[in-house]
């Protein structure tokens, strides 16, 4: 086995169950962090964070090699990381070096256009990613904006688990992580906010005056 589809709460489940192993929250945050994890790092400071916690942190440096042995893991959290690397082959392949297995949560190209606050960082979104349910291969492709954004990444929080296959790909992998490039999309015009609400005001009216009309009939 090397990639299958998955979701966030069976992981979990595992993890709970096999708490004896050694897992990695890389990319962790010091805020939406999982609790199943034993060791966590990221690329920002929160080595007081963890310390207070009692647990270890190692603070790692953009685009280099990670700071672990070889398969010093037995899992590896990817929770939105990959999408923000500009090397990605380098990576997934400093992934497969570490652990033996892990979990990779990234958004769907839907989630990715909508949602405006990840593009403006150094470190912003990169690629698109899309699942080949028949090879069982993770493909990627450079990220474009066909959406003109209108939604905060807490607005999408508030309501995705009832639209998860819609906004999150999640993936368990075991000894390596099938990638393989994919043709870039090409975006010939952007469609703004205003044309859709525009969309929408115009549907809203037209039912609105059909209501009225059966209404009076």
């Amino acid at each position: 086995m090397s990639i299958r589809r998955t979701n966030r709460l069976n992981q979990k489940k595992w993890l709970k169950e096999n708490s004896h192993l050694k897992i990695l929250d890389l990319g962790c945050s010091d805020v939406n962090y999982w609790k199943e994890a034993n060791n966590f790092a990221d690329i920002n400071d929160h080595s007081l964070f963890f310390s207070q916690k009692n647990l270890p942190y190692t603070k790692i440096e953009p685009n280099k090699k990670l700071p672990f042995k070889d398969k010093e893991f037995d899992y590896v959290i990817l929770s939105h990381v990959m999408e923000h690397v500009p090397n990605l082959l380098e990576f997934k392949n400093e992934i497969q070096r570490i652990a033996k297995a892990g979990y990779i949560e990234l958004p769907t190209k839907l989630n990715d256009n909508i949602v405006f606050g990840c593009d403006e960082e150094v470190l912003g979104h990169k690629w698109w990613f899309e699942f080949d349910d028949d090879r069982q291969i993770l493909l990627y492709t450079r990220k474009v904006n066909a959406i003109e954004k209108f939604l905060s990444v807490a607005q999408v929080w508030n309501f995705q688990k009832y639209y998860e296959d819609s906004f999150l790909l999640q993936f368990y992998w075991k000894d390596n992580i099938d990638l393989e490039e994919r043709e870039p999309f090409l975006v010939e015009k952007k469609i703004t906010f205003f044309q859709l609400i525009k969309k929408y005001v115009s549907k809203k009216i037209r039912i609105l005056f059909s209501n009225l009309k059966n209404k009076f009939k």
